[in-house]
């Protein structure tokens, strides 16, 4: 009779054992592997975690795109911050030249140290990432402004 009540006991553990219904793979017991294996939740679960890794995957790709969009438009934006530099520095030379020529006219030379102060304040401006058309217009008033005091 002992032995009928250990078969009864074992047979009722099984099934309990059985019943778990674990669907992590880490936790699930035999027969709830071979459930899961049966009824296509493991299949489904590695289907969404699929799905997950690629919408991943898509983000990082979008990402990488916008990052090189990003560094163009900084070298775009850095070939005319140095344009601005070099025609800011010829209307500098301008100034110099019409500044040594007016030296003896204080009017005219404080005018001058007015536009070349100008000229560092426009520097600045472009430097911080003004826009260009703003700055080359207000240099093409101040080469003007000096023009007119070398004649």
């Amino acid at each position: 009779m002992a032995h009928w009540k250990f078969v009864l006991c074992g047979a009722a553990g099984l099934a309990v054992a059985g019943c778990t219904g674990s669907t992590d793979p880490t936790t699930a017991t035999l027969f709830d592997n071979i459930n899961n294996l049966n009824s296509g939740e493991y299949s489904r679960q590695i289907a969404k975690k699929e799905a997950e890794a690629a919408s991943i995957v898509a983000a990082n790709n979008q990402r990488r795109s916008q990052i090189a969009s990003l560094q163009g438009q900084q070298a775009s934006n850095a070939k005319v911050i140095a344009s601005l530099r070099a025609e800011i520095a010829a209307v500098q030379q301008q100034a110099s030249a019409v500044k040594a020529k007016v030296a003896s006219d204080p009017a005219k030379l404080s005018q001058i140290n007015s536009l070349q102060a100008q000229l560092v304040s426009l520097r600045s401006d472009a430097d911080a990432g003004a826009d260009a058309s703003t700055v080359r217009s207000e240099l093409g008033r101040i080469r003007s402004a000096i023009s007119a005091l070398a004649s």
